[in-house]
């Protein structure tokens, strides 16, 4: 037999409460407190992962940075004081003006006593070019002389850049006696030298680069440390940002005492050298003994360059305090600043092929 239950209309109503109950007001407040806690842990772990990858792109951007300004300025450094295929195997050189105002004075002097702009030398911050670039005070500026490594010829010369043009034909010396061994003039000059086979030479566009720092990036803009180059091209300093995040950059230039083409000494400024860096402790001295008190010729025996500059983050970097001193070669230490930007120092070795490669030949 099979019983039915009945049951009474409160009984039903009671019945459906019991099965439409929900979460407790307790058990709702556990269970808000456990989802704050997952959300708390999930914000900080994506915070804490923006944060990271934010450092590590300022980082990556750094490294970048001190590494391309190296390059930049080394690969200028080892082709300076190049002119082309030449036979003569040494140049008295001089210095060339900073800011040139005209061809004379790029420094290149032909005829009968010819002589060549140095091949690289520092400057003063304190010169008064190149102007508006916002050159940071105290620094030093690295200026840069050569010919381009791309010759043209005569038909493709433009008539308001400067040319160089190397003679390698025997007869230039009595057909054109006041132009040998090379000459250099702007592009819409009559350039009668030749080349060993008789043929016109090519010419070659004079370069002259001045390296140097600045406050800024887009000056009036930003504040950002910048290296820069001023360069001549057709009668002007043109003036170019070229790495960001570059706060200081100084250089150790080994000097030729022996005249064999390989440093035998490095010292900070070769115009003026440290006691220091040319005592014979330091630089033993060659035979017959090597005169330092001639400045243009000390420059003239550069062979060798050791650049070092500091990179910094473009950006702060919240809890970071960089009181680190940096080493900067034979010129003091850099820092330390106390700031909350991240930086590297960053060092190579540079020859100068064309100086020394001329004096190793037999």
């Amino acid at each position: 037999m099979i019983s039915l239950r009945c049951f009474t209309s409160a009984q039903r109503t009671g019945y459906r409460m019991r099965r439409t109950n929900g979460f407790t007001l307790v058990e709702l407040m556990v269970a808000l407190a456990l989802g704050l806690l997952l959300l708390t842990a999930l914000i900080a772990l994506v915070v804490s992962t923006v944060t990271n990858r934010s450092e590590l792109d300022k980082s990556a951007r750094q490294i970048e940075n001190g590494r391309y300004a190296l390059q930049l300025i080394g690969d200028d450094i080892e082709s300076a004081g190049f002119i082309g295929t030449t036979g003569v195997h040494s140049w008295p050189r001089r210095a060339p003006a900073a800011c040139p105002a005209n061809v004379a004075d790029l420094g290149y002097i032909s005829g009968a006593t010819p002589q060549l702009p140095l091949a690289v030398q520092i400057l003063p911050a304190a010169t008064s070019c190149p102007s508006g670039g916002y050159v940071k005070s105290g620094s030093r500026m690295l200026l840069v002389t050569r010919a381009s490594s791309v010759p043209i010829s005569a038909a493709s010369a433009e008539a308001d850049e400067v040319y160089l043009q190397v003679s390698n034909f025997g007869n230039d010396a009595a057909d054109f006696p006041s132009l040998v061994p090379f000459m250099a003039a702007r592009g819409d000059a009559n350039f009668e030298l030749r080349d060993k086979s008789g043929n016109p030479s090519p010419l070659r566009r004079a370069i002259q680069r001045l390296y140097f720092l600045s406050d800024c990036n887009e000056c009036g803009k930003d504040q950002i440390p910048t290296l820069k180059v001023a360069e001549y091209i057709k009668g002007n300093m043109a003036i170019t940002p070229l790495v960001d995040g570059i706060e200081d950059m100084r250089f150790d230039f080994g000097v030729d005492t022996d005249g064999n083409g390989s440093p035998d000494c490095y010292v900070a400024n070769p115009a003026s050298p440290d006691p220091l860096h040319i005592n014979a402790a330091a630089c033993p001295p060659p035979t017959p003994a090597y005169d330092w008190a001639d400045a243009e010729k000390n420059w003239g025996n550069v062979m060798a360059v050791r650049i070092h500059v500091l990179a910094r983050t473009t950006e702060a970097s919240g809890g970071w305090k960089d009181d680190r001193t940096y080493d900067l070669g034979l010129s003091a230490a850099a820092g330390p600043f106390n700031d909350s930007y991240k930086r590297h120092a960053y060092s190579t070795v540079v020859r100068l092929n064309n100086p020394s490669g001329l004096r190793e030949l037999p």
